[in-house]
């Protein structure tokens, strides 16, 4: 009992820490041009000037592009990855061992190196410069096919025996059964990929150059321009950019203490 507020003290100290450069973002954000490398805690002016010239149709469209992608990037990914991990798990079909070889064997390849060929494989498809360019080479993560494959290992078989004995079919099981209790594997991963999908800068780079599709990572790069760069629009983007990540991590915050604490379903 006596260590507890040694602990408390010690996790607010750690959370300060972590919280403290977020904090300076978003008070940089309402900060003046001329004040904004002044190291101090709290703007001498509160200003709205920044985020009145971040909130232009340009930044809008690169906030709705990444949204868009990033979501469908996500759902369609949870539902691909699931299925595949299921299919690993508990089906039994010719090659099973040396496809999952293969996929886990993706993971040792580092992305850059599969850069070019990945844009000249688009290109030949026409889907550069598009929507499907952005989200169909970000579905497929080896990463989390082999997360849910080690989740249905340790999914009961009781449950899906009885469903069986009901007369339920694999496709039903699966939907019914299965896809809701995967909610501890799901939320995580769906964070992690939203994440991931939202902060990507270099494949949108490569595989887009219409402004119409560009994506909020490559819109702020590109406000970096030398001596003459805008860094009070910059940051005032930058912390606007990091509002959506930090609102589905609230709202999805008590699921994911639920999915660390449960490692499979007893």
């Amino acid at each position: 009992m006596k260590k507890e507020p040694v602990k408390i003290i010690l996790l607010v100290v750690f959370s300060i820490i972590l919280l403290f450069p977020i904090y300076i973002l978003f008070m940089s954000a309402f900060k003046e041009p001329g004040e904004l490398f002044v190291v101090s805690l709290w703007p001498r002016k509160i200003s709205f000037d920044n985020l009145k010239l971040v909130l232009n149709p340009k930044f809008l469209n690169s906030i709705k592009n990444s949204l868009f992608v990033s979501a469908t990037v996500t759902a369609v990914a949870m539902i691909l990855h699931s299925m595949c991990g299921y299919a690993l798990a508990r089906l039994d079909f010719p090659g099973k061992k040396l496809i999952f070889t293969t996929i886990i064997s993706t993971l040792m390849i580092p992305t850059t190196t599969i850069l070019v060929p990945l844009f000249m494989v688009c290109k030949s498809l026409g889907i550069e410069n598009s929507y499907a360019g952005l989200i169909i080479p970000a579905l497929f993560n080896a990463y989390g096919i082999f997360l849910f494959r080690q989740f249905y290992l340790d999914f009961p078989k009781e449950l899906e025996e009885a469903a069986e004995v009901e007369g339920c079919g694999k496709v039903r099981l699966f939907v019914q059964i299965v896809l809701p209790l995967s909610r501890p594997m799901i939320v995580p991963l769906t964070i992690a990929f939203f994440l991931g999908t939202w902060n990507n800068y270099l494949w949108p780079l490569i595989i887009n150059k219409k402004e119409e599709y560009q994506t909020i990572q490559v819109y702020l790069a590109n406000m970096v321009s030398g001596y003459s760069t805008p860094w009070n629009e910059v940051i005032a983007t930058a912390a606007m950019s990091a509002i959506p990540v930090f609102l589905l991590f609230l709202l999805l915050q008590k699921q994911l203490k639920e999915g660390i604490k449960v490692t499979g379903i007893k």
